[in-house]
């Protein structure tokens, strides 16, 4: 069996949910992280579905597949570093699946985030969680990076937390 990794595929605007549909119709593993939001629309109050990371799917394919992946509808570009498809960790894309399940209020990030001290979640509702703490004058947050893309940020407590 080929090894297959993680990528993020680019999307038409508003094109999430659709491309999501493709690659479940095409049999391919893919992780469309969203939030439920209440808008209002017409004086009613709707509660919808919002892609996290806005114009991203993260696929798991092969590197052979890959290529194939950009006639598939709505899918627009591969995220890439100097020309080369960026992989994402199996360890990464679960703990960005495990904040955004677990999480109260998330924050999406896409400016620079400063570095902070690698640790693990040890006690709480983000319990295995591994990130990055980053602590402010007036809060302290566990981030999960995907690099050249966005930083998703959740509130936590130190007590919660060990250095790695």
């Amino acid at each position: 069996m080929e090894k297959t990794n993680w990528y993020v595929v680019f999307t038409a605007s508003r094109a999430e949910k659709r491309v999501k549909l493709c690659l479940e119709q095409a049999g391919i593993e893919n992780y469309l992280p969203v939030r439920v939001v209440e808008r209002e629309c017409e004086g009613q109050i709707r509660r919808i579905e919002v892609p996290i990371i806005s114009g991203c799917v993260f696929v798991r394919v092969s590197e052979v597949g890959l290529f194939s992946l950009l006639s598939t509808c709505g899918i627009i570009a591969l995220l890439k570093s100097e020309r080369v498809p960026m992989t994402i960790s199996d360890e990464q894309v679960e703990n960005l699946r495990l904040l955004n399940e677990r999480a109260g209020d998330i924050e999406v990030v896409d400016k620079a985030i400063p570095s902070g001290e690698m640790v693990r979640v040890v006690q709480g509702d983000l319990l295995g969680i591994r990130g990055e703490l980053i602590c402010t004058a007036d809060r302290h947050q566990i981030v999960i990076r995907v690099s050249h893309l966005a930083g998703v940020c959740a509130d936590i407590g130190l007590d919660s937390v060990e250095k790695l």
